[in-house]
């Protein structure tokens, strides 16, 4: 069983700000152990720490089964465009 239930669209913990991760300790490689865990059995290859209700600002990923974590992301440049199927676990279908 998952250790958390991945929340839905309409869910407002997805609407809110989460706030950036200050602390990075035993607690938070345990919640980054089971987020993987969630994830695997949802299963996925991304989960962001809102859609299983943390409001904190990261997420976990498997990108050809090399895992990760990124931890307060930020968007510092763009260019180009792209196009591709993406799938989103909190919007099922």
């Amino acid at each position: 069983m998952a250790p958390h239930l991945i929340r839905i669209i309409g869910d407002p913990v997805l609407t809110q700000r989460a706030t950036e991760v200050t602390n990075v300790d035993g607690a938070f490689a345990k919640l980054v152990q089971d987020m993987f865990g969630t994830m695997y059995e949802a299963p996925g290859v991304g989960l962001a720490a809102p859609q299983i209700g943390v409001q904190k600002r990261f997420f976990v990923f498997d990108y050809d089964d090399e895992p990760g974590v990124i931890i307060n992301p930020v968007i510092v440049e763009t260019r180009g465009e792209a196009e591709f199927s993406e799938g989103c676990l909190s919007i099922p279908g």
